[in-house]
């Protein structure tokens, strides 16, 4: 076997496991999209609180804020 057949036989054994993990997935998680959704939310959330944290502490560093 050359190294280019082995490289390719290595890519689609890679390819099939990562079908097949993603079909367990799916399956476990019928509800990917609202799971999806709900984590998207969440992690906006905690994005705008930093930023409300770092601007508060520009403003307050250069007296801007009470």
């Amino acid at each position: 076997m050359t190294l280019l057949q082995k490289r390719k036989l290595r890519l689609t054994a890679k390819r099939i496991i990562r079908n097949e993990k993603k079909l367990k997935l799916y399956l476990l998680n019928l509800h990917w999209l609202k799971i999806k959704k709900q984590k998207l939310r969440r992690r906006r959330r905690t994005f705008i609180k930093l930023w409300k944290l770092k601007r508060i502490n520009t403003l307050r560093r250069h007296g801007w804020a009470a």
